[in-house]
Order: C-alpha cells, then sequence, then structure tokens
C-alpha cells in the first residue's frame, strides 16, 4: 500500500519558506502567521523522519535533503501553475527553470520578484538551488533542471552567453555589541583584537581582502575559527563571537537591520561577479529573453543606487 502523500498546502508553505529560507517572511507572503508556517514545515519534517530546514537566528538554511525536495517541489508547482493558467486562460504560459545559490536568492533576487509577476505575468520560475556561492561554480546544463543559471565568475564559461548583473566586494562586519568604543575603523591593526571567522569554501577570504591592505601581514591576536556552514558563520558573526568578510551587496539586509556593522571601512572589489549565464543556444528563447531583459535591468539599477550610496 503507497504512503499517503503531505496535502498540498503543506508542499507550498515549505516551497515558500524554502525560496525565502525565513519563515516570518513566509508567513507574510501567505498571509497567515508565523507559528502556522512552523507549525506546517514541522508536521512535513515529521512525516519524513528528517530535518528540511537547519534553523538558526540569522534565518534557515535548508539541508541537503531541503534542497533536493524543494528543487523538485519547486518544478512541480511550476507545471501545475502553467497547467492550470493554459486551461484557465485557453492561451500556452512561459516556464523558466533557473539554477541558484539560496543566499542570492534570499538576499537580492526574492524581493524583486514581485515586480516580474507585474510586468510579466505570463512567465513562471521554478528554482534549482545550490548552497554555496564560490567563484569555481561550474555551470552545468546538460540535464533538464536549469534553462539558466545565476552564477558567481569571471563570465567565461565555456558556450555559454553570460550578462553581468552585480559587482561583490568584500568587507569585514560583525555584531555591535562586538566592537569596544574605542575600535576605530579606519585603523586595521585594530581587527587583531578580535576572533577571526572563517568559511571552509572559501578559506583564503581573509587573505586576499588583507592583500589588498597596508597591512597584508596582519595577523588576528586571538581565534582562527571556521565553520562549514554559510548561515551558522553569519550566525556566529550575529552572535559576536568575531569578525568575518562578507559579500556586499548580500550583507546589506543585515546591516539595515543593525544585526551586524562594519568593522573596517576597506571593500575589496572582487575579480568574480554575478551573471545571468545560459547555454547559447537557448539565447534567443523567449522565456530567456523576457527573464533576462527584465533581471538586467534590475540589476543595472541596484548596482548604479549602490555605486552612488557606497562608492562616492
Amino acid at each position: 500500500m503507497s504512503r499517503r502523500l503531505p496535502p498540498l498546502n503543506t508542499l507550498w508553505v515549505f516551497l515558500i519558506a524554502s525560496r525565502l529560507l525565513s519563515f516570518t517572511k513566509a508567513a507574510d507572503e501567505l498571509y497567515i502567521t508565523r507559528s502556522a508556517v512552523s507549525r506546517q514545515i514541522k508536521n512535513l519534517e515529521e512525516y519524513f523522519g528528517f530535518k528540511l530546514f537547519e534553523r538558526h537566528k540569522v534565518g534557515l538554511e535548508l539541508t541537503e535533503q531541503g534542497v533536493l525536495y524543494a528543487n523538485s517541489i519547486s518544478n512541480i508547482f511550476a507545471d501545475l501553475k502553467v497547467a492550470t493558467n493554459t486551461l484557465h486562460h485557453g492561451s500556452a504560459e512561459l516556464k523558466l527553470q533557473l539554477g541558484i545559490s539560496a543566499t542570492f536568492n534570499s538576499t537580492w533576487l526574492m524581493s524583486r520578484l514581485c515586480r516580474l509577476e507585474q510586468y510579466h505575468p505570463e512567465l513562471t520560475l521554478s528554482f534549482f538551488t545550490n548552497s554555496l556561492d564560490t567563484g569555481t561554480d561550474s555551470v552545468d546544463f546538460s540535464g533538464e533542471n536549469m534553462d539558466a543559471a545565476i552564477r558567481l565568475g569571471t563570465g567565461d564559461w565555456l558556450g555559454c552567453h553570460c550578462d553581468k548583473l552585480l559587482d561583490i566586494y568584500v568587507q569585514p562586519v560583525c555584531s555591535p555589541s562586538l566592537l569596544d568604543k574605542l575600535h576605530n575603523s579606519e585603523d586595521i591593526t585594530d581587527l587583531a583584537k578580535y576572533n577571526w571567522l572563517h568559511y571552509d569554501h572559501l578559506s583564503k577570504l581573509w587573505e586576499q581582502w588583507l592583500s589588498n591592505t597596508s597591512h597584508p601581514e596582519l595577523h588576528t591576536n586571538k581565534k582562527n575559527i571556521t565553520f562549514d556552514n554559510v548561515a551558522v558563520a553569519t550566525q556566529a558573526a550575529v552572535d559576536g563571537l568575531g569578525i568575518i568578510p562578507m559579500y556586499r551587496p548580500l550583507a546589506d539586509p543585515l546591516l539595515k537591520e543593525g544585526k551586524l556593522i562594519i568593522a573596517h571601512h576597506y571593500m575589496m572589489p572582487k575579480k568574480e561577479s554575478y551573471y545571468f549565464v545560459c547555454p547559447e543556444k537557448y539565447e534567443n528563447m523567449q522565456t530567456i529573453k523576457i527573464f533576462r531583459d527584465w533581471l538586467v535591468q534590475e540589476s543595472q539599477l541596484a548596482q548604479q543606487q549602490w555605486d552612488q550610496n557606497f562608492l562616492k
């Protein structure tokens, strides 16, 4: 006897939470309470017998099983929306499968998708997410999971059309509770008084940032602490464990909320940027053109505003 499937509404709640990486934001989008979202996710995790999310004070992170399930559910709901709208309107809807990192999705893209829906209601997105943002991510379109992707790199992926979206800068940040009143964000040697936090998959980030300053040989007089999980590393910084280099503008939401502050004024430009990437053979597809044109326009506006605010 086959096992009964989870309720469709529960799966929809999980999908929204997986995209936003926040029960609170998911509740706002669904017009229900945060506790209702949490209860639905708990029921789904009990159904499977394992966690779909790792809970952190700074937000959520999908587990490996959660990423796999979110990707599958995203495609299913996108197909369901297309089928329903096609039957209702009598014309074909457009679907795009987009590969993207969970971090970029939750911190930059998701807050802008309402405008995409407003301008192009005929386009339905499904997401194929990965958990890490590095400059070495390959873009593999050989399967059926992705039509296009947003990737961090130098724009030289073989056989792909690439459009530059956002420049990235590295800057040390930390909890406002960590720095004493005498801390000088202009004095780089002041950073040595605190623990330095590191990402396992970006082990050279501190070194790269320091190499562009007046004290490339600087080391912390406290501890070097490494994390293999981006969300946990960020949470450690929010909790005041130490100083961590983060990507801007992706760190900006936490800075605006006051959970993090700037530890040193220098922002190091990375050689990698965010790009929209698709196979050359897909470049003129209708769905690709619609989404790419909208995304490039959004990113250009965001980049101009960011440059005006922070690169004066």
